[in-house]
């Protein structure tokens, strides 16, 4: 028989056991949901994570491919641009030549001299069917041109050569190869010539080997015309791409990332991944021919003009891919970076977060197995002791795991501030502080994005103020002169970016004279609205000095040519109206033609001899002409913006629909026949973005008989 003490031992003993084993699996059950919740945690941190950075990262790439595009773009239209302008000024000053000879005296210009090889010179050439002798009188003329024909390729290294081809069949050329020349070049057969003369405005060749070697080329070509319209020849430049070349070649993004250039008929002309063939010409590769729809489609949003940027497959691999229009050719610049290159820190991160989250759900594991082994030898040695022990490992691996768990729930749902205060010694708190680690740097990210976002917001800002500066400037208080009845004058100026280089002003020169004028500047942006203050102000200052129309347009030229490196230009129409008897003085310079309107007639254009550009050569002398006005009668100055508005389908407004829009209008007044005007540019341009100034000023003159 047992005895009461034996029994009561074993009751003690069974109860201990039951209360062991009832502790035990509530251990057992409480240590298995926290694991679950541990990993379920992790889990979504780490998706939380990697979208995040994802994301962030994401916009980074898109951003930094666009600028490097649109970086290249800028850098390629300043180049061309420079040699577009150079083109159309030596047409200019030619056809200038060839209309008013009687200014300019006989000059000598002689065949290539093979001693002066390496040296840029003027050289002399005919056809072969033309008699040398019959042509002097035009070769003395032309020779005037030699001096602003050897300036352009002494003064611009991507300068390769330069020349003039007349329809008699005489060439005037600078370049270095005096030593290489044949006897004989008929220019009108090259084939720059031909396409400016089809084409009868400047025009630009595609891309081209250099026939001595040096690498790319391509030439821009203008034609010239007398004062009656007449086409006497062909003004060419011939340029290398070598520093453009070099420029997009060089540029690299990572490691997989680079640049290159599509012209007009897609064809892919720059690359560090061109090649040539066995003639040593550029193996042509077409983009507009690959496979991918969507790359087809962003190249030829880009060729008409518009910027994308996407992540598409490209050469059997996913890349972003950035397009970028370019301003003076009808290229574009595309910039790429394989999309595992781009992504990299992301699957890193995401990684990094997998590898930790694995770790700890290995180290909660083996917590719980040594949690097991201890519960066995504490119930084999002492039901109390594995009591008090079972207690003591429960609430130690519980606590610092619920602390965990609710750290990770406050940064899953943003709380990026929150830290993680757990010092266990072991892999929770490793954990803990891979988790706090990870939030720097996710604060970071959407630091740098803040940081990046205001620098826009400042830029944008500073435009902003630059465009009411600008506004200012220009007259803008209608009606202007209200003590004034004998006249109504309005005026209106819309820049195609924040700031433009258009411009109008009126003034009165004394109680009896109204001084009015209408501009525009080469260029668009910051350079061209500067280059307009400076114009704006000569003219004013000069006119109110008393100076008539021509000697304004001369000073003023004369001025705006010193110290002008940038090569910028002005055109300029600028009228002196007597407001009592109707005599209006008026000198033009490079200008588009004004319409006028005779009282009970219809508009029409006012035929007179355009002049030479503001800024362009310092000695020009300018005209002046007179017109008398009648009461009613109504004078109409607009800049190119107007006739060059161009629709979606790249029509252009044109002269003639500016003519039939204002006869349209009927006998309105100023203020209401200008927004007549806008109403019709905007209706014909629909979508498409505004690619110039649009600047327009009307003057009725209410006075006289």
């Amino acid at each position: 028989m047992k005895t009461i003490r034996a029994r009561i031992r074993a009751i003690l003993l069974l109860i201990t056991s039951m209360a062991l084993v009832m502790m035990g699996v509530v251990t057992i059950l409480s240590i298995t949901g926290i694991r679950g919740d541990v990993v379920d945690a992790s889990n979504t941190l780490g998706v939380t994570a990697g979208t995040s950075s994802g994301a962030a990262l994401e916009g980074q790439i898109l951003e930094r491919l666009t600028q490097t595009a649109a970086t290249k773009a800028s850098i390629a239209d300043e180049k061309l641009g420079k040699q577009q302008n150079y083109t159309q000024m030596l047409a200019d000053f030619a056809g200038e030549l060839y209309s008013e000879p009687e200014k300019y005296l006989p000059h000598e210009v002689l065949p290539p001299d093979p001693s002066l090889a390496g040296t840029n010179t003027a050289q002399l050439l005919f056809a072969e069917d033309v008699d040398p002798e019959t042509l002097q009188d035009e070769v003395d003329l032309l020779a005037n041109s030699s001096e602003l024909l050897l300036l352009i390729p002494n003064n611009d290294e991507d300068i390769t050569a330069d020349y003039i081809a007349t329809e008699s069949g005489l060439v005037i050329m600078i370049d270095p190869d005096s030593d290489c020349k044949p006897e004989t070049i008929d220019g009108r057969s090259r084939s720059w010539y031909r396409a400016a003369k089809e084409a009868d405005e400047l025009i630009w060749t595609d891309v081209f080997n250099d026939a001595m070697g040096r690498g790319l080329a391509i030439t821009c070509a203008a034609p010239i015309h007398n004062a009656q319209g007449e086409l006497m020849g062909v003004a060419g430049i011939g340029a290398l791409m070598t520093n453009l070349n070099n420029e997009i070649i060089s540029t690299t993004i990572g490691e997989t990332g680079y640049v290159f250039v599509v012209n007009q008929k897609g064809s892919i002309i720059i690359s560090p991944k061109i090649v040539k063939d066995d003639n040593g010409d550029f193996a042509e590769d077409n983009i507009l021919e690959d496979d991918n729809e969507e790359i087809v489609g962003m190249v030829s949003e880009m060729l008409k003009g518009k910027s994308s940027v996407a992540c598409v497959e490209y050469e059997g691999r996913q890349v972003y891919m950035a397009c970028e229009p370019m301003d003076v050719l009808p290229w574009g610049v595309v910039a790429v970076i394989d999309a595992d290159e781009a992504l990299l820190p992301v699957r890193n991160v995401s990684e990094s977060i997998s590898g930790l989250t694995s770790a700890a759900i290995a180290s909660v594991d083996n917590s719980i197995k040594n949690a097991f082994i201890a519960i066995i030898v504490v119930l084999l040695l002492i039901t109390m002791l594995v009591l008090v022990a079972s207690g003591v490992l429960s609430k130690k691996l519980s606590e610092p795991l619920a602390n965990l768990t609710a750290g990770v729930e406050k940064i899953s749902g943003g709380s990026l501030d929150t830290k993680l205060d757990i010092h266990t010694g072991d892999e929770i708190e490793l954990l803990s502080n891979a988790f706090n680690s990870m939030t720097e740097r996710l604060q970071k990210y959407i630091e740098d994005l803040t940081r990046v976002t205001a620098e826009k917001e400042r830029i944008g800002a500073e435009l902003n103020v630059a465009t009411k500066i600008q506004a200012s400037m220009l007259p803008c208080i209608f009606p202007a002169f209200p003590e004034h009845t004998e006249f109504d004058i309005y005026a209106t100026m819309q820049p195609a970016k924040e700031v433009g280089g258009d411009f109008y002003d009126f003034f009165l020169v004394d109680e009896k004279h109204l001084g009015f004028v209408m501009a525009d500047v080469s260029g668009k942006g910051i350079p061209a609205a500067l280059f307009m203050v400076i114009a704006k102000t000569l003219i004013k200052n000069h006119a109110q000095n008393g100076e008539c129309p021509a000697q304004v347009l001369t000073s003023v030229n004369a001025q705006l040519c010193e110290n002008n490196d940038a090569t910028m230009f002005v055109t300029c129409w600028i009228g002196v109206l007597d407001i009592e008897s109707g005599r209006l003085v008026y000198g033009n310079a490079g200008h588009n033609p004004p319409l006028i309107k005779r009282a009970g007639g219809s508009f029409e254009y006012l035929k007179m001899e355009p002049g030479f550009v503001l800024a362009g050569l310092p000695t020009i002398q300018y005209k002046q002409f007179e017109l008398d006005l009648r009461r009613g009668d109504v004078i109409y100055l607009y800049t190119d913006g107007v006739t060059e508005a161009m629709n979606a389908g790249e029509e252009l407004f044109g002269e003639q629909r500016l003519l039939d829009t204002l006869n349209s209008a009927g006998d309105i007044e100023m203020n209401r026949l200008l927004p007549h005007v806008k109403a019709a540019i905007d209706s014909f341009v629909g979508t498409a973005d505004q690619f110039d100034d649009i600047t327009m000023l009307g003057l009725k003159f209410n006075s006289g008989d």
